[in-house]
């Protein structure tokens, strides 16, 4: 189950960076982590804790709930 639900939030993010035009950098920057942590944020080889989700939230200037949509 917990593995399904990084997955579904690593697509998730990956479809909220591309709507963008950001690289993973971008949104690394943005969000104030690692660029390899995205990467494997958005192939759900690595689960994000809850300050890392806020501040994926935050960079995409979304809600924790609307980051979450459809996870």
């Amino acid at each position: 189950m917990a593995s399904e639900v990084c997955a579904a939030l690593g697509r998730r993010i990956r479809e909220l960076r591309r709507q963008r035009g950001w690289r993973q950098l971008d949104l690394a920057v943005q969000a104030g982590i690692n660029e390899n942590y995205v990467s494997d944020l958005e192939v759900g080889r690595k689960e994000g804790c809850l300050n890392t989700i806020s501040a994926l939230a935050e960079a995409f200037g979304l809600t924790i709930s609307e980051l979450m949509k459809d996870v």
